[in-house]
């Protein structure tokens, strides 16, 4: 892994990764950007982590190229419950300290993880050039795999709407708690007011069975759509398996450590269900939307990059 980890950040610092837009003109050839998914959840201690680590898991087992993005600007911890060790944050990527290519670690084949920025409050706090690095730097990475998974922290903050709005999809996490299902139907409303109606799923963890699963995920859709006007598309249900305070505890993805045990084929059910949808029409890409929200001006190579970041002969190792 370590190599795998090495090549890429190589390849990266090759095709751009590693400096300002205004550093280096883009190639000629653009690349069409990633898929995104952002992995949402009202509150925490609901399976959210859990199920973002191994849904990009589950995509890179079928050969899909895949960046994991820990998107929690506040209590960063996916590379913990992944067992690697990032060379650097992106705390000190977007303060200018260190290029985006060396914040990248390898976690399995064809899996990338980009660590968290624990310490900034909120992505409203970001300066402009710190705007500028993060919407650039993520549309770079999106032109060099298949699909981008943003594990957002919990709750509605300013940085974890910001993301929900902008990506293609959201995959909505809750338990059958009311008071999860309570706190997810916030999020939605949250996020419904700042703009985003369509590309909505719902997945249940730590179900009972089946049944309990289900009934959960059909009250958040009759919820969303009774009150909020929204379509929510069920993505499926976790069972309580203690697999998955086993694969916590030991700090091992548990696609890796358990790949049998029930949630973790519960999980590659809930990927598999995803990659199947077609993308919701008429929406820019993340990186344009992002852009805009941030209030980034998006011009020059800034603009190629979002608009299709531009691969100089070099892409990220299969």
């Amino acid at each position: 892994m370590d190599e795998q980890a090495r090549e890429l950040r190589a390849r990266a610092k090759s095709a751009g990764l590693g400096g300002a837009a205004a550093e280096r003109a883009p190639g000629t050839g653009v690349a069409r950007l990633a898929r995104t998914v952002a992995v949402a959840s009202g509150k925490g201690g609901v399976g959210k982590s859990t199920l973002a680590l191994g849904i990009a898991m589950a995509a890179a087992e079928r050969g899909v190229r895949t960046v994991l993005v820990d998107a929690d600007l506040g209590m960063a911890n996916l590379d913990i419950m992944a067992g690697v060790r990032p060379p650097h944050s992106a705390a000190e990527w977007l303060g200018g300290r260190v290029t985006l290519a060396e914040c990248f670690v390898a976690v399995a084949p064809r899996l990338w993880l980009l660590g968290g920025a624990s310490g900034l409050a909120r992505m409203a706090d970001l300066s402009v050039p710190q705007r500028h690095r993060l919407v650039e730097g993520l549309s770079h990475v999106a032109a060099h795999v298949d699909l981008m998974v943003l594990d957002l922290g919990a709750g509605v903050g300013s940085g974890t709407l910001e993301l929900a709005v902008a990506a293609d999809r959201v995959l909505m996490v809750t338990t059958p708690e009311p008071t999860a299902l309570a706190d997810a139907y916030g999020f939605m409303k949250a996020c419904v007011r700042g703009g985003r109606r369509a590309g909505w799923n719902v997945a249940c963890s730590m179900a009972v069975d089946a049944g309990d699963g289900a009934r959960a995920v059909e009250r958040l859709r009759r919820a969303a759509a009774k009150h909020l006007g929204i379509e929510v598309q069920a993505a499926g249900a976790v069972p309580d398996d203690p697999a998955v305070r086993r694969a916590v505890r030991s700090a091992r993805p548990l696609l890796a450590s358990e790949p049998s045990a029930p949630s973790a084929r519960a999980i590659r059910h809930i990927e598999g269900m995803l990659a199947g949808l077609p993308e919701p029409s008429a929406r820019p890409d993340l990186f344009s939307a992002l852009a805009a929200r941030l209030g980034v001006r998006v011009a020059g190579a800034l603009a190629a990059a979002v608009g299709g970041a531009a691969v100089t002969g070099a892409s990220m190792p299969r």
